[in-house]
């Protein structure tokens, strides 16, 4: 047995459809350029002395010629026993010059982390 719905349905004449179509148009289309002036960006730092679970950054304002995703210098990945001082001054570098621009902290990604270091997985270097 069917139910029926107490609700009235609204229908919409055409004039109403077309004017609702383009105030989503209009809607899309202002969204699409605040993302492409805004150019965000995801930073993801594996897990290193100075930030010991790693984290994952969604900033603004990228540079033009920065990839979407990017993670801490592939090259200063973390051993089993420590990072070197020039990796850590490196990781604080890269934080100094995202601060005020990030909008949003999250844990650790390693999948964001694979496409910002070209698939290179963290501690494994190929000589």
């Amino acid at each position: 047995m069917a139910r029926k719905s107490n609700s009235p349905e609204i229908k919409l004449s055409p004039s109403q459809k077309k004017k609702r179509t383009r105030y989503v148009l209009l809607f899309l289309l202002i969204m699409i350029l605040v993302v492409v002036e805004l150019r965000p960006g995801i930073y993801t730092v594996q897990p290193v002395d100075a930030i010991p679970e790693g984290m994952t950054f969604i900033y603004v304002l990228r540079q033009a010629d920065q990839p979407l995703y990017t993670s801490f210098d592939p090259e200063c990945f973390y051993s089993p026993t420590s990072v070197s001082l020039i990796c850590n001054a490196m990781l604080k570098s890269d934080l100094e010059n995202l601060s005020g621009r990030i909008i949003l902290k999250l844990p650790y990604n390693h999948s964001a982390y694979l496409k910002g270091s070209n698939g290179i997985e963290p501690g494994y270097i190929e000589d």
